[in-house]
């Protein structure tokens, strides 16, 4: 698994890497814990949603709200069922399928604007379904400097960035599961979409990013790298 995993990162490095962040790592907070609410999955018919689904540039200059933000991570990101995999008897397999069911996968929220959230950064749990504190603060300045496009920094109240663990994915696959990856954060994207579509909100996916500022940001370890950002809001 190391030779597969430094060689990924060095291919990453190689086609991603655009900055050297060399500033400091936001102060890691306490962890503190915001569990989201459990909702019922939005009414939509699949194809009029898909049909409807458009990227936004523009969002509305007020927070997003807890029950917009809780159902779009729950029914995207979160868990579908628990099944005997992995030498486990409760595995979770996700709403947004992966190769080999890993869990490969993470999101992390950039907070702006938000009901019931501060501002800052925080990992989404999904088996407990909550948001766990990464870094306290506004992050809208940092972002600027991450967004190839900097006005969705400070247009968005909440970016949504996806990251892939490669130390999870070496530890079954070869080094050519560098690209299904990327694949699976596809596919996660596609959730978003959908899902933020049927909740009425504005969403973008977004690939212009700074690899190394974004994983600066999030504090990421090594063996993990970024692969997309999102970003959501109310319509404006």
């Amino acid at each position: 698994m190391a030779d597969a995993l430094s060689s990924a990162k060095a291919v990453h490095a190689m086609l991603n890497g655009q900055s050297e962040d060399t500033r400091d790592r936001p102060v890691q907070p306490n962890g503190h814990r915001i569990p989201l609410p459990d909702l019922e999955p939005p009414r939509a018919d699949l194809v009029g949603t898909l049909v409807q689904r458009r990227s936004a540039a523009k969002f509305a200059d007020r927070p997003l709200d807890m029950a917009a933000l809780s159902a779009l991570l729950r029914f995207a990101l979160g868990v579908q069922r628990f099944v005997q995999a992995q030498g486990v008897d409760k595995h979770p397999l996700g709403m947004a399928p992966s190769a080999g069911g890993l869990l490969c996968l993470r999101a992390y929220l950039l907070v702006r604007q938000a009901d019931g959230v501060p501002p800052g950064i925080y990992r989404y749990e999904s088996v407990s379904h909550q948001l766990i504190e990464i870094g306290g603060g506004d992050p809208t300045e940092r972002l600027t400097e991450v967004f190839l496009q900097p006005e969705f920094a400070a247009n968005a109240p909440v970016s949504i960035a996806l990251t892939a663990r490669l130390d999870v994915a070496f530890s079954q696959y070869p080094l050519r599961h560098y690209r299904t990856l990327h694949v699976d954060a596809g596919v996660a994207v596609q959730n978003l979409y959908t899902v933020g579509t049927a909740l009425g909100l504005a969403c973008c996916a977004i690939s212009a990013f700074d690899d190394r500022a974004l994983g600066a940001l999030l504090c990421l370890p090594d063996s993990e790298i970024a692969t997309m950002l999102f970003s959501v809001g109310q319509k404006a």
